[in-house]
């Protein structure tokens, strides 16, 4: 029993102790709570303090395109060869050696200069021969025609005397032709491109001797498909670009469309024809030509890049204003030509649209943006 009492006044102090620290922990979580609300309320303080642009710095930034009607033009393109007006490989008229060659490949020379003769000592000969068997017809035919006038003699002997003249002028003349066949010369003013037998070769009619061309005038030709025969006609402007030659871009009117379509390729051949300032422009030098096929002055137009498409519907996304706030919304479209990087909308948008140009691939349906 007196054990008891002792141990009883131990159990009571350590209760007394337990419940003190309780207390003391309590008050603790007390005061880090009202820490905390005050924390909170000093945040929202602050959050009120931020001004409007700093919170849009926190949204999707993108830059919009306005819708309004503009001009579209639609072009195809097609590749062109160019040609020289007047350009041939010459040949001699006539079998025979090369004598001599008069110019230089590269040399510019004026229509009937002198290019190239062959061997004629064979035909000048025979001229020389001729000419004097000539001189003593025409002797024999003067007298005789002095006594046909004085009625002297007959009428049989003036006749022949008169053909046989004539017979010996027609053989020269025939002589001196081929005398002339035997030269090359200048069809026309231009440039000796190319010279093919050297001196003391051979010359034949079937084979060139020269690569003669003038680089004045050039004529570009291209075979375009024939579903565009609606769409091309003679007198019609085209922009005629050449790759090699890229400070060349002028607008050529088209010279000439051919009225029949070729059954192998279903092409039609267009001719455009042009002055060569500078001879810039050579023969079989590849050419660009844009034809315009479409033009309005009342499109909605966009670049091309922004397009998207899912499972259904080509789609574009358009700012929209909602409770003050920038919302991205998700439109449908219908495309019509496009032409570089821009596409002409028939369907789908509305003038005053804000159409999301930049910062496209960022945004989705719905979302708040910040526009620039």
């Amino acid at each position: 029993m007196k054990t008891f009492f002792k141990i009883l006044p131990i159990v009571i102090l350590f209760a007394s102790c337990s419940e003190s620290n309780d207390q003391a922990i309590k008050n603790k979580i007390i005061q880090k709570k009202q820490q905390i609300a005050k924390f909170e309320h000093e945040i929202t303080a602050l959050e009120k303090q931020l001004t409007d642009t700093t919170v849009l710095e926190n949204l999707i930034p993108v830059s919009v395109k306005e819708i309004k009607p503009e001009a579209f033009n639609h072009y195809f393109v097609v590749f062109g060869n160019a040609e020289a007006d007047e350009y041939g490989m010459i040949s001699p008229e006539m079998n025979g050696k090369v004598e001599k060659i008069h110019v230089q490949e590269g040399q510019k020379v004026d229509k009937g200069t002198l290019l190239m003769t062959l061997n004629t000592a064979a035909i000048q000969q025979q001229i020389n021969a001729m000419e004097a068997n000539l001189e003593l017809t025409n002797t024999s035919y003067n007298k005789q025609k002095a006594l046909w006038d004085q009625k002297i003699g007959s009428e049989i002997q003036y006749l022949q005397a008169k053909a046989a003249k004539d017979g010996l002028e027609a053989q020269l003349q025939a002589l001196k032709a081929q005398l002339y066949m035997s030269q090359i010369r200048a069809p026309y003013s231009g440039i000796v491109n190319k010279i093919y037998p050297k001196v003391g070769e051979m010359a034949s009619p079937q084979f060139p001797a020269i690569e003669f061309v003038n680089l004045s005038n050039i004529t570009v030709r291209t075979n375009i498909s024939e579903k565009y025969i609606s769409k091309v006609h003679k007198g019609q402007m085209v922009d005629l670009s050449f790759s090699a030659l890229p400070d060349f871009n002028e607008q050529i009117v088209i010279n000439r469309v051919s009225n029949v379509i070729n059954s192998k390729s279903r092409t039609f051949e267009v001719e455009l024809q042009l002055k060569n300032e500078n001879d810039q422009i050579k023969p079989n030098l590849v050419s660009t030509i844009r034809i315009n096929d479409f033009s309005t002055n009342d499109a909605f137009v966009i670049p091309s890049l922004v397009i998207k498409k899912d499972i259904s519907n080509d789609y574009v996304y358009v700012v929209t204003n909602k409770k003050g706030k920038s919302i991205v919304e998700k439109r449908a479209i219908q495309l019509g030509l496009s032409y570089q990087d821009k596409t002409m909308i028939t369907k789908g948008l509305k003038s005053g649209d804000k159409v999301v140009v930049k910062g496209y691939n960022m945004v989705s349906n719905g979302i708040p943006v910040s526009v620039k």
